[in-house]
Protein backbone atom coordinates (compact mmCIF):
# COMPACT_ATOMS: atom_id res chain seq x y z
CA UNK A 1 0.00 0.00 0.00
CA UNK A 2 1.39 3.70 -1.01
CA UNK A 3 2.08 5.64 2.24
CA UNK A 4 0.56 9.06 1.91
CA UNK A 5 2.00 11.54 3.74
CA UNK A 6 0.29 14.88 4.09
CA UNK A 7 1.72 17.74 6.36
CA UNK A 8 -0.52 19.99 8.39
CA UNK A 9 0.65 23.13 9.17
CA UNK A 10 -2.24 24.61 11.42
CA UNK A 11 -2.41 27.31 14.21
CA UNK A 12 -3.41 24.99 16.60
CA UNK A 13 -3.53 21.20 18.00
CA UNK A 14 -7.52 21.34 17.88
CA UNK A 15 -7.38 22.17 14.07
CA UNK A 16 -4.90 19.75 13.06
CA UNK A 17 -6.29 16.70 15.09
CA UNK A 18 -9.94 17.72 13.18
CA UNK A 19 -8.01 17.45 10.02
CA UNK A 20 -6.21 14.69 10.21
CA UNK A 21 -9.19 12.59 11.77
CA UNK A 22 -10.93 13.79 8.48
CA UNK A 23 -7.62 12.56 5.99
CA UNK A 24 -7.22 9.28 7.88
CA UNK A 25 -10.64 8.23 6.48
CA UNK A 26 -8.97 8.32 2.66
CA UNK A 27 -5.75 6.63 3.66
CA UNK A 28 -3.65 9.81 4.64
CA UNK A 29 -0.84 10.15 7.53
CA UNK A 30 -0.83 13.67 8.53
CA UNK A 31 2.50 14.96 9.99
CA UNK A 32 2.71 18.24 11.90
CA UNK A 33 5.66 20.73 11.77
CA UNK A 34 6.85 19.66 14.98
CA UNK A 35 6.97 16.40 13.97
CA UNK A 36 9.82 17.26 11.27
CA UNK A 37 12.91 17.40 13.12
CA UNK A 38 14.67 19.16 9.29
CA UNK A 39 11.45 20.23 6.85
CA UNK A 40 14.47 21.14 3.93
CA UNK A 41 15.07 17.18 3.86
CA UNK A 42 11.98 15.16 4.50
CA UNK A 43 9.70 17.19 2.26
CA UNK A 44 10.71 15.08 0.01
CA UNK A 45 8.71 12.59 1.74
CA UNK A 46 5.53 14.69 1.48
CA UNK A 47 2.97 14.20 -1.17
CA UNK A 48 0.36 17.18 -0.49
CA UNK A 49 0.81 20.01 2.40
CA UNK A 50 -1.89 21.97 3.87
CA UNK A 51 -1.38 25.88 5.14
CA UNK A 52 -3.72 27.58 7.88
CA UNK A 53 -3.37 31.26 6.11
CA UNK A 54 -2.61 32.40 9.59
CA UNK A 55 0.22 30.43 10.68
CA UNK A 56 3.01 32.17 12.26
CA UNK A 57 5.67 29.82 12.96
CA UNK A 58 6.72 29.51 9.93
CA UNK A 59 7.27 32.04 7.27
CA UNK A 60 4.89 31.08 4.40
CA UNK A 61 7.68 32.01 1.39
CA UNK A 62 9.76 29.15 3.19
CA UNK A 63 7.50 26.29 2.43
CA UNK A 64 6.62 28.05 -1.36
CA UNK A 65 11.07 27.83 -1.61
CA UNK A 66 11.01 24.33 -0.84
CA UNK A 67 8.11 22.69 -3.05
CA UNK A 68 9.25 24.24 -5.71
CA UNK A 69 12.37 22.27 -5.56
CA UNK A 70 11.89 19.73 -7.83
CA UNK A 71 12.58 16.64 -5.74
CA UNK A 72 10.53 14.93 -8.60
CA UNK A 73 7.59 17.27 -9.49
CA UNK A 74 6.73 20.33 -7.50
CA UNK A 75 4.62 19.22 -4.02
CA UNK A 76 0.75 20.97 -4.27
CA UNK A 77 -0.14 23.50 -1.28
CA UNK A 78 -3.88 24.04 -0.89
CA UNK A 79 -4.31 26.90 1.98
CA UNK A 80 -6.86 27.27 4.25
CA UNK A 81 -8.58 30.27 5.44
CA UNK A 82 -10.66 30.57 8.62
CA UNK A 83 -11.40 34.10 8.27
CA UNK A 84 -14.78 35.66 8.51
CA UNK A 85 -14.37 37.81 5.44
CA UNK A 86 -13.23 37.15 1.77
CA UNK A 87 -9.43 38.76 1.25
CA UNK A 88 -9.02 39.12 -2.57
CA UNK A 89 -5.54 40.37 -1.89
CA UNK A 90 -4.50 36.91 -0.14
CA UNK A 91 -5.70 34.63 -2.26
CA UNK A 92 -4.04 36.51 -5.30
CA UNK A 93 -1.04 36.47 -3.18
CA UNK A 94 -1.30 32.14 -2.43
CA UNK A 95 -1.86 31.45 -5.91
CA UNK A 96 1.01 34.13 -7.44
CA UNK A 97 3.58 32.17 -5.22
CA UNK A 98 2.16 28.56 -6.59
CA UNK A 99 -0.76 27.77 -4.65
CA UNK A 100 -2.11 24.74 -6.21
CA UNK A 101 -5.99 25.01 -4.17
CA UNK A 102 -7.44 28.04 -1.41
CA UNK A 103 -11.05 26.52 0.55
CA UNK A 104 -12.66 29.52 1.93
CA UNK A 105 -14.29 28.46 5.42
CA UNK A 106 -17.31 27.17 6.37
CA UNK A 107 -15.23 23.94 5.65
CA UNK A 108 -16.65 20.55 4.47
CA UNK A 109 -15.04 17.06 5.43
CA UNK A 110 -15.86 15.67 2.00
CA UNK A 111 -14.82 19.31 0.37
CA UNK A 112 -11.47 18.77 1.52
CA UNK A 113 -11.39 15.45 0.95
CA UNK A 114 -12.39 15.43 -2.34
CA UNK A 115 -9.52 18.47 -2.91
CA UNK A 116 -7.01 16.75 -1.31
CA UNK A 117 -7.86 13.64 -3.13
CA UNK A 118 -7.46 15.53 -6.60
CA UNK A 119 -4.33 17.10 -6.03
CA UNK A 120 -2.69 13.86 -4.54
CA UNK A 121 -4.01 11.81 -7.71
CA UNK A 122 -2.38 14.31 -9.70
CA UNK A 123 0.76 15.06 -8.25
CA UNK A 124 1.14 10.94 -8.10
CA UNK A 125 0.13 10.46 -11.69
CA UNK A 126 3.14 13.89 -12.68
CA UNK A 127 5.69 11.71 -10.32
CA UNK A 128 5.08 8.43 -12.31
CA UNK A 129 5.39 10.03 -15.74
CA UNK A 130 8.47 11.93 -14.31
CA UNK A 131 9.92 8.70 -13.53
CA UNK A 132 9.34 7.18 -16.41
CA UNK A 133 10.32 9.78 -18.78
CA UNK A 134 13.97 9.78 -16.66
CA UNK A 135 14.39 5.91 -17.26
CA UNK A 136 13.35 6.68 -20.87
CA UNK A 137 16.20 9.38 -20.98
CA UNK A 138 18.58 7.40 -19.06
CA UNK A 139 17.96 4.68 -22.10
CA UNK A 140 18.75 7.38 -24.13
CA UNK A 141 22.13 8.27 -22.76
CA UNK A 142 23.08 4.45 -21.63
CA UNK A 143 23.92 1.56 -23.77
CA UNK A 144 21.90 -1.05 -22.81
CA UNK A 145 23.82 -4.09 -24.20
CA UNK A 146 27.53 -2.74 -22.90
CA UNK A 147 26.61 -0.14 -20.09
CA UNK A 148 28.89 2.59 -21.20
CA UNK A 149 27.89 5.87 -22.88
CA UNK A 150 25.31 5.56 -26.03
CA UNK A 151 26.00 6.67 -29.44
CA UNK A 152 23.65 9.47 -29.31
CA UNK A 153 24.67 10.96 -26.36
CA UNK A 154 28.32 10.65 -27.54
CA UNK A 155 27.04 12.66 -30.41
CA UNK A 156 25.85 15.27 -27.99
CA UNK A 157 29.43 15.31 -25.93
CA UNK A 158 31.70 15.22 -28.51
CA UNK A 159 29.63 18.50 -30.04
CA UNK A 160 29.87 20.13 -26.11
CA UNK A 161 33.70 19.39 -26.27
CA UNK A 162 34.18 20.43 -30.14
CA UNK A 163 32.72 23.87 -28.60
CA UNK A 164 35.09 23.76 -25.93
CA UNK A 165 37.95 23.00 -28.34
CA UNK A 166 37.08 25.81 -30.98
CA UNK A 167 37.01 28.18 -27.80
CA UNK A 168 40.45 27.32 -25.77
CA UNK A 169 42.04 25.22 -28.64
CA UNK A 170 42.58 22.42 -25.65
CA UNK A 171 44.11 19.53 -27.28
CA UNK A 172 41.39 17.42 -27.93
CA UNK A 173 41.30 13.27 -28.99
CA UNK A 174 38.97 10.56 -30.80
CA UNK A 175 40.10 6.89 -30.05
CA UNK A 176 38.29 4.79 -32.29
CA UNK A 177 38.53 1.33 -31.19
CA UNK A 178 37.39 -1.77 -33.47
CA UNK A 179 36.72 -5.20 -31.40
CA UNK A 180 37.54 -7.50 -34.64
CA UNK A 181 37.40 -10.93 -33.54
CA UNK A 182 33.59 -10.85 -32.39
CA UNK A 183 32.26 -11.84 -35.88
CA UNK A 184 34.39 -14.89 -36.40
CA UNK A 185 33.46 -15.17 -32.26
CA UNK A 186 29.64 -14.77 -33.50
CA UNK A 187 29.73 -17.45 -36.39
CA UNK A 188 30.89 -19.96 -34.51
CA UNK A 189 29.98 -19.86 -31.03
CA UNK A 190 26.43 -17.70 -31.49
CA UNK A 191 25.29 -14.46 -30.81
CA UNK A 192 24.89 -14.80 -27.22
CA UNK A 193 28.29 -15.39 -26.95
CA UNK A 194 29.27 -12.34 -28.79
CA UNK A 195 27.65 -10.31 -26.73
CA UNK A 196 28.85 -12.04 -23.81
CA UNK A 197 32.52 -10.66 -24.76
CA UNK A 198 31.29 -7.09 -25.75
CA UNK A 199 30.20 -6.50 -22.28
CA UNK A 200 32.81 -7.45 -20.73
CA UNK A 201 35.55 -5.94 -22.58
CA UNK A 202 33.51 -3.02 -22.29
CA UNK A 203 33.99 -3.34 -18.78
CA UNK A 204 37.78 -3.89 -18.38
CA UNK A 205 38.03 -1.11 -21.12
CA UNK A 206 36.05 1.39 -18.70
CA UNK A 207 38.56 0.62 -16.06
CA UNK A 208 41.28 1.55 -17.87
CA UNK A 209 40.02 5.36 -18.81
CA UNK A 210 40.41 8.02 -16.90
CA UNK A 211 37.54 9.41 -15.26
CA UNK A 212 38.06 12.53 -17.39
CA UNK A 213 37.38 10.79 -20.91
CA UNK A 214 34.24 9.43 -22.20
CA UNK A 215 33.92 5.96 -23.72
CA UNK A 216 30.84 4.75 -25.55
CA UNK A 217 29.57 1.92 -27.70
CA UNK A 218 29.26 3.99 -30.77
CA UNK A 219 28.42 0.96 -33.60
CA UNK A 220 28.53 -3.23 -33.30
CA UNK A 221 31.86 -3.98 -31.73
CA UNK A 222 33.48 -0.78 -32.39
CA UNK A 223 33.94 1.55 -29.12
CA UNK A 224 34.57 5.41 -29.61
CA UNK A 225 36.81 6.91 -26.42
CA UNK A 226 36.72 10.67 -26.46
CA UNK A 227 40.29 11.88 -24.77
CA UNK A 228 40.58 15.51 -22.96
CA UNK A 229 43.57 17.67 -22.97
CA UNK A 230 45.40 15.14 -25.50
CA UNK A 231 46.88 15.59 -28.43
CA UNK A 232 47.45 12.77 -31.30
CA UNK A 233 50.99 11.55 -30.47
CA UNK A 234 49.38 11.08 -26.81
CA UNK A 235 46.32 9.02 -27.76
CA UNK A 236 48.86 7.19 -30.18
CA UNK A 237 50.49 6.22 -26.78
CA UNK A 238 47.40 5.13 -24.79
CA UNK A 239 46.18 2.94 -27.88
CA UNK A 240 49.51 1.38 -27.36
CA UNK A 241 48.78 0.43 -23.73
CA UNK A 242 45.21 -0.34 -24.36
CA UNK A 243 46.48 -2.71 -26.76
CA UNK A 244 49.28 -4.33 -25.01
CA UNK A 245 46.77 -4.74 -21.71
CA UNK A 246 43.67 -5.71 -23.64
CA UNK A 247 44.99 -8.26 -26.35
CA UNK A 248 46.63 -9.98 -23.28
CA UNK A 249 43.24 -10.18 -20.98
CA UNK A 250 41.48 -13.14 -21.54
CA UNK A 251 37.67 -11.76 -21.76
CA UNK A 252 35.91 -15.03 -22.04
CA UNK A 253 37.25 -18.47 -21.77
CA UNK A 254 39.65 -19.09 -24.43
CA UNK A 255 39.28 -15.89 -25.89
CA UNK A 256 41.36 -12.53 -25.90
CA UNK A 257 40.33 -9.76 -28.33
CA UNK A 258 41.76 -8.80 -31.48
CA UNK A 259 42.20 -4.92 -31.76
CA UNK A 260 42.61 -2.29 -34.05
CA UNK A 261 42.50 1.52 -32.86
CA UNK A 262 41.85 4.94 -35.03
CA UNK A 263 43.00 8.01 -34.13
CA UNK A 264 42.10 11.35 -34.84
CA UNK A 265 42.79 14.83 -32.90
CA UNK A 266 40.42 17.99 -33.47
CA UNK A 267 41.70 20.86 -35.51
CA UNK A 268 40.60 24.26 -36.42
CA UNK A 269 37.47 24.77 -37.98
CA UNK A 270 36.16 21.19 -37.19
CA UNK A 271 32.61 19.43 -37.97
CA UNK A 272 31.66 16.40 -35.64
CA UNK A 273 30.53 14.85 -38.94
CA UNK A 274 34.35 15.34 -40.12
CA UNK A 275 35.46 13.89 -36.80
CA UNK A 276 33.46 11.16 -37.11
CA UNK A 277 34.99 10.26 -40.96
CA UNK A 278 38.36 10.47 -39.68
CA UNK A 279 37.97 8.63 -36.75
CA UNK A 280 36.06 5.70 -39.45
CA UNK A 281 38.56 5.90 -41.94
CA UNK A 282 41.18 5.70 -39.42
CA UNK A 283 40.19 2.15 -37.81
CA UNK A 284 39.81 0.80 -41.56
CA UNK A 285 43.34 1.94 -42.23
CA UNK A 286 44.05 0.19 -38.92
CA UNK A 287 42.48 -3.33 -39.41
CA UNK A 288 44.53 -3.36 -42.79
CA UNK A 289 47.48 -4.00 -40.92
CA UNK A 290 49.26 -7.34 -39.83
CA UNK A 291 50.79 -5.97 -36.44
CA UNK A 292 50.17 -3.28 -34.14
CA UNK A 293 46.50 -2.23 -35.56
CA UNK A 294 47.10 1.37 -35.05
CA UNK A 295 46.38 4.53 -37.75
CA UNK A 296 46.41 8.03 -37.23
CA UNK A 297 44.69 10.38 -39.17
Amino acid sequence: MVKKRVLILEVNEKNFTSLATVLKRKGYESVSYNEINNLDKEIENIDIVLVNTHITYIDISKIYELVNTEFIVKIPIIFLDNSKESNKELIEKCFSNGASDFIKRPFSSSEILARVDYHYDQFYKLREYKLRVDKLANLATVDQLSKLTSKMHMQAILKHQLNNYNRYKTPTSVLYIGLINVDKIVSICGFEYGEKLIQSFSKKLKALIRESDVVSRWKGSNFMVLLSNTDAKNAENLAKKLNKTLSGIEVMKDTKPVLAFGITEFIEEDWIEEIEQRAVYALKQAKKQEYGRIYTC
